[in-house]
């Protein structure tokens, strides 16, 4: 009888610290905010997440209380400002209304409250595509409102109104990326975009262009803890784009 309590407690003994080492992980988790539209941000970012360990937060929608906005900041440990729609041109001093798809001012005035407040905090932050222009507008940037009438034919960047199509970058030999690279200077990458960064703002550095000279990444040098924009989506990099998905994020997990 006394082997079999002894038995008893040490089974209970040892249910309890399986249960502690899970709520150990777990409560130990980086927290991933995931800012964009519920159309924008899939599985993918979940299985980011789960690839690196971390727990992933959607934030989709008009934030309307800066509080609460600070709030959700303060109580993550990274923000990944990810894809969607088009600027309001006023933004950054443009009317050319006529060029931009769909926008909504309400959104994108969000966005950069979003985003001044994770630069308050010092949080890092990783842009991807919409993302990346969203850093360039904060800091003062502009952006060109449709890259075929305004900047050129010569690569493609967008396969029709929303399909990916694919073409090269090529690194800043100061990049972290190309640091990261082993020597290569230029890599495949997806595009799915028809805006794209005109005038890049003060402080901000272009770390790869594609080979018509846009903007396809930024870093800023200045910042305390994190910063990188890409135009592509690595989200959504599978295959042969594996190894460059894996730095970015590598990269960004190491920050948080």
């Amino acid at each position: 009888m006394r082997k079999f309590l002894r038995f008893i407690r040490n089974l209970i003994l040892l249910g309890a610290l399986i249960v502690g080492i899970f709520i150990f992980i777990k409560s130990n988790k980086k927290k991933v905010l995931v800012i964009g539209t519920s159309q924008t941000i899939g599985a993918t970012y979940y299985e980011i997440a789960n690839s690196y360990n971390y727990e992933i937060h959607i934030l989709t929608g008009v934030q309307t209380n800066k509080d609460a906005s600070r709030d959700i900041i303060k109580s993550v440990d990274g923000v990944i400002f990810a894809g969607g729609d088009d600027f309001d041109p006023a933004l950054y001093g443009s009317d050319a209304y006529d060029l931009v798809e769909t926008y909504s001012t309400d959104q994108d005035r969000s966005d950069l409250e979003l985003l001044g407040l994770a630069i308050e905090e010092g949080k890092p932050i990783l842009g991807i595509c919409r993302g990346m222009q969203l850093i360039n507008i904060y800091y003062g940037g502009s952006l060109y409102e449709d890259l075929p009438s305004q900047f050129g034919t010569s690569i493609s960047h967008r396969d029709g109104s929303d399909g990916f199509t694919y073409h090269m970058v090529n690194f800043n030999g100061s990049s972290r990326i190309y640091e990261k690279l082993g020597g290569q200077k230029s890599r495949d990458v997806n595009s799915m975009h028809h805006e794209g960064i005109r005038d890049m703002a003060k402080g901000l550095f272009a770390t790869a262009t594609s080979d018509d000279g846009l903007v396809e990444a930024i870093e800023n040098p200045y910042y305390d803890s994190y910063m990188m924009g890409v135009q592509w989506h690595p989200e959504y990099s599978r295959g042969k784009f594996d190894e460059l998905t894996k730095i970015i994020f590598d990269d960004f997990s190491k920050a948080l």
